[in-house]
């Protein structure tokens, strides 16, 4: 037992070499100490940049929160799988600058927290461009935003999470290198800047539409699954200008860029390559609906063959998206893998989609005996999940 203690402090000593971690812990039998605080924003306003805040789970909010240096954010995730499936809830994030404009958000890493709106950029100074923000294992219960008197975004991941309100991002400012992958998105995906950025949209499933004003951003959209009820919803909202559309599903959504019956001439330049439809009310590829210079090939309408899976506009965590042998969709996509989210360069593998918890270590189990006689040993039985 002592080998294994020993052990695990030097693995966790290297890991955070170079930085200190602070604690979030808002229980009633948190723990007292230098380093540990009841809110999240305390613990924030304690840290250095480049510091680790763990936000412990807990069954009350920590509330809102607001950063201008670099963090690193982590909490146990979402869907956990252990004892007491407790979970980090905050509020609202911000990330933003200094009034002085010598510090902000820069490089800053959200892990596995469940919360509300994430802010991106807003002025609390100078104007400044918010850089390499990373969005991991979490749960929003609203959208991501950058609206109002806000500064661009140059390098923004989204992955691994769950957008649970029927709008997931929506931004009016520049968003550039941005890549969204393995997430499930419940709303609409909404790029509204007339800016042209380089981005990625790839192996996730939407229940809601893209929305992409911008021309000349050669914006790829590829290996999604979009779901729906048999034409009841629309993968494209409106607009859609200059993407690369290409090896996704569209299982009940339909591509075609009309709504409410009219049709948008702000659709206009897009290629859609290697894509299967079905059952979508129009399976027409390259969609129908106004605008111009659309182009399409190599795509498909048939049944892709999932193993199991409703034609609703419901999401459930039972469904299974894997490819039945002999679909039309394996190995048919530009890239020689599969069309959908189990292709492409991030592909979604197993028997159903399970998003994943945290990328840190969750301990599921910890058992210990209650009566012990003294000098005898410990016994302890623990059950983890490396993720």
């Amino acid at each position: 037992m002592k080998t294994l203690v020993l052990f695990l402090l030097t693995i966790f000593s290297i890991s955070v070499s170079g930085q200190t971690v602070w604690v979030a812990d808002n229980n009633f039998n948190a723990p007292t100490g230098s380093n540990v605080f009841s809110t999240i924003q305390a613990a924030v306003n304690a840290a250095a940049p480049g510091d680790i805040i763990q936000v412990q789970p807990s069954p009350t909010t920590y509330g809102n929160v607001s950063i201008n240096k670099q963090l690193t954010l982590m909490g146990i995730g979402f869907n956990v799988d252990k004892d007491i499936p407790l979970t980090s809830i905050v509020g609202n994030i911000t990330l933003t600058n200094t009034p002085d404009n010598t510090s902000d958000a820069d490089g800053t890493r959200i892990i596995g927290l469940q919360f509300n709106i994430l802010n991106l950029a807003p002025n609390t100074g100078p104007a400044f461009t918010l850089e390499n923000i990373l969005v991991q294992s979490c749960q929003l219960t609203s959208y991501i935003s950058a609206v109002g008197d806000y500064s661009p975004t140059d390098g923004l991941e989204v992955r691994d999470c769950y957008f649970a309100s029927t709008l997931s991002i929506r931004t009016y400012l520049p968003l550039d290198n941005v890549v969204i992958r393995n997430n499930l998105f419940l709303g609409r995906i909404e790029f509204r800047s007339t800016t042209a950025g380089s981005n990625i949209i790839t192996n996730n499933i939407l229940y809601d539409g893209i929305y992409i004003v911008a021309e000349g951003t050669a914006t790829i959209i590829s290996n999604n699954n979009f779901m729906g009820a048999s034409g009841t919803e629309t993968a494209f909202n409106t607009k859609l200008k200059d993407c690369l559309v290409s090896n996704n599903i569209f299982y009940g959504s339909t591509p075609s860029i009309s709504t409410g019956g009219t049709t948008s001439s702000a659709f206009e330049r897009n290629a859609f390559t290697n894509n299967l439809v079905h059952s979508t009310g129009d399976d027409t590829m390259p969609p129908t609906g106004g605008g111009v210079g659309n182009s399409g090939s190599g795509n498909i309408i048939a049944n892709p063959d999932f193993v199991d899976m409703q034609m609703l506009n419901t999401w459930s965590s039972t469904y299974d998206f894997t490819l039945q042998g002999g679909s039309p969709a394996i190995n048919a996509g530009t890239d020689g893998t599969d069309i959908g989210i189990t292709g492409g360069s991030y592909p979604i593998t197993g028997t159903n989609f399970a998003l994943k918890t945290t990328a840190a270590p969750v301990i599921q189990i910890l058992n210990t005996s209650t009566v012990i006689n003294p000098g005898d040993d410990l016994p302890v039985r623990i059950k983890a999940k490396s993720n």
